[in-house]
């Protein structure tokens, strides 16, 4: 696992990193920065540019992640934008790409899911098929199925992912589920 690691001899103690951490991975303690919880690290490293020592640099970890962030759940971060192209978490599973209010609605993880999960909304956040389409050819994925709701602010995401399919180059099967407002598909 990819996580950031900090040189306590360089960290001057400033906080610029606590502040550009999004998932609360670093924070401040006697005077320096420490990581405190390395298993919520999106990878991304919003951190990096903002530390003026140049102290914050990543690692490969063998640390166990804590459980419901381990591989055999939906991996962390689940956010389009937010989950990193390149994922071993992705590895070997079918992808679930569900939009944001049908992903909590009934128990779509469970019931679609196939161990890795993104979720986006095509009204409220950019779903970017290239980034997708990346995912999909860049890992070990075995199938897609898309999850949304009914009503029509959802279509996009299902036309997005089929289109992320086709530009990965790979021939995997392919589905899309729509939820009626019960949960149920319709």
């Amino acid at each position: 696992m990819r996580t950031v690691a900090i040189d306590r001899d360089r960290c001057d103690g400033c906080g610029l990193c606590v502040s550009a951490c999004h998932e609360g991975v670093i924070e401040l303690a006697n005077g320096k920065a420490v990581v405190s919880k390395p298993w919520l690290c999106d990878g991304i490293g919003d951190c990096l540019p903002t530390c003026p020592a140049d102290a914050i640099s990543f690692v490969e970890s063998g640390m166990t992640v804590p459980i419901g962030l381990s591989a055999d759940g939906p991996q962390w971060p689940v956010k389009l934008e937010l989950v990193a192209e390149r994922n071993p978490a992705f590895d070997g599973k079918d992808l679930l790409v569900a939009a944001d209010c049908s992903a909590f609605k009934a128990d779509v993880v469970g019931e679609y899911g196939g161990g890795a999960l993104v979720i986006g909304c095509p009204k409220l956040s950019k779903v970017d098929e290239k980034k997708l389409a990346s995912i999909i050819s860049g890992n070990d994925v075995r199938s897609v199925t898309v999850v949304r709701m009914m009503v029509p602010c959802c279509s996009p995401l299902a036309s997005k992912a089929e289109y992320a399919v086709r530009e990965s180059g790979k021939d995997i099967p392919f589905r899309v589920v729509v939820l009626g407002r019960d949960g149920k598909p319709q």
